[in-house]
């Protein structure tokens, strides 16, 4: 019988490791957000990695679109259709382009593939990058990320950003 290996447990609050081009790496908390579909990193944090540009030209690229809510369906077949396939091509590193309905609203982000660690767990992702200063953590993990992971709610709750 072989033993059973027993899955990390996460806490709504954990330190992830992004290695930096130069072979460092930088520690930031993340918040472990289940209801969040993919991760996203904090512009700063992008920057560090290597994706700053990226995220400028996309900024600079995208073209004006309509944020009614009443057009989610239509803006999210736009963007997946023309937008990101033009922006794909023209800006080297970008993975992905896609309309996200957030709590403040309607976005459209910047896709990138990244690698962090999580619990000594190496993980490559699509992670959106976006301007996260004003939330308490540079990092949400979603939960494409918590594959292997078991989570504990009660674990790390008064862990500080």
């Amino acid at each position: 019988m072989t033993p059973t290996k027993r899955k990390p447990i996460l806490g709504l609050v954990e330190e992830v490791k992004f290695y930096l081009p130069n072979g460092k790496f930088i520690r930031r908390n993340a918040k472990v957000d289940t209801g969040a579909r993919t991760t996203a990193i904090d512009v700063s944090i992008a920057k560090k990695i290597g994706f700053l540009e990226v995220y400028k030209e996309f900024h600079k690229k995208l073209p004006k679109l309509n944020y009614d809510k009443g057009n989610f369906k239509a803006l999210k077949k736009q963007v997946k259709q023309e937008i990101a396939p033009m922006l794909k091509k023209q800006i080297p590193g970008l993975y992905d382009v896609r309309v996200i309905p957030a709590t403040n609203g309607i976005t459209v982000r910047p896709y990138v593939e990244i690698q962090y660690k999580l619990k000594n767990k190496k993980i490559t992702t699509i992670a959106s990058i976006v301007d996260r200063k004003m939330l308490l953590y540079p990092v949400l993990i979603g939960k494409r990320d918590m594959g292997g992971f078991l989570i504990d709610p009660t674990k790390n709750v008064y862990k500080t950003a």
